[in-house]
């Protein structure tokens, strides 16, 4: 694929670099979606560690696990210094960590999710944070009603555009019609495949903004040197 114009983010995996036109957009905001055991939470890891090699600080903030829990779960990776976490050069945090933590009926409203994202803007302002990634977006927009998501979204592409943060916001599920979606500059779906009897896990560029990316599938290996894809081949 031909380099597409504009400032980009490399996100050190070299595959994934050719197929969307040299990297993500600078300051974008990127849908990476799949079921459950598709590789979604490797992927946003293996993407802030490489940013690293180049000197780039990443946040790793979770819906879900508790940082310590997270770290229990992350296999040993040739490419990701061992000591990564403890210097700073990623910070994991749990999305409670972000707003009061009030909710109105179980409900997030629209004045938590300002504080949220004034956390998380805080957050990348202290730590010089170059790469986010938010996972899974879902409890989060479960919690809100849709206008209160689509405002907490647009306002969250706000910040990481005028920081010129990067950030991937990884949703469990198959579909592409999220709200999240909708307003990301690009979507990245993966999935998986059966082919004479043998799981595989597979990647598609749905959409990237401004980019001539591949709309092939790939088969997808992650191996603790990292990412691999392979053009899919039909009918094979």
């Amino acid at each position: 694929m031909a380099v597409s114009p504009g400032p980009k983010c490399s996100t050190g995996m070299e595959c994934i670099d050719r197929i969307v036109g040299g990297g993500f957009p600078i300051g974008g905001m990127i849908s990476v979606s799949g079921p459950c055991g598709s590789g979604k939470t490797l992927f946003g890891l293996e993407y802030l560690i490489r940013g690293t090699t180049s000197g780039q600080k990443g946040l790793f903030i979770s819906t879900v696990h508790a940082p310590k829990k997270l770290l229990t779960y992350i296999p040993d990776l040739d490419y990701a210094d061992p000591k990564i976490f403890d210097k700073g050069s990623v910070t994991l945090k749990h999305i409670n960590e972000m707003g009061s933590g009030e909710r109105d009926d179980g409900r997030i409203t629209k004045t938590e999710a300002g504080a949220i994202v004034t956390d998380i803007a805080q957050a990348i302002k202290e730590g010089n944070v170059t790469r986010l990634v938010l996972d899974a977006t879902n409890p989060l927009m479960m919690e809100m009603e849709e206008w209160v998501g689509r405002a907490f979204l647009l306002s969250l592409s706000k910040v990481l555009f005028e920081a010129k943060c990067t950030g991937l916001l990884i949703s469990e599920g198959e579909g592409t019609d999220r709200t999240e979606q909708m307003m990301c500059d690009g979507i990245i779906k993966l999935g998986t495949a059966v082919r004479r009897g043998d799981n595989y896990q597979v990647l598609e560029v749905v959409k990237m903004a401004g980019v001539a990316h591949s709309r092939a599938k790939y088969v997808m290996d992650m191996t603790s040197e990292g990412l691999f894809i392979t053009p899919m081949l039909r009918g094979a």
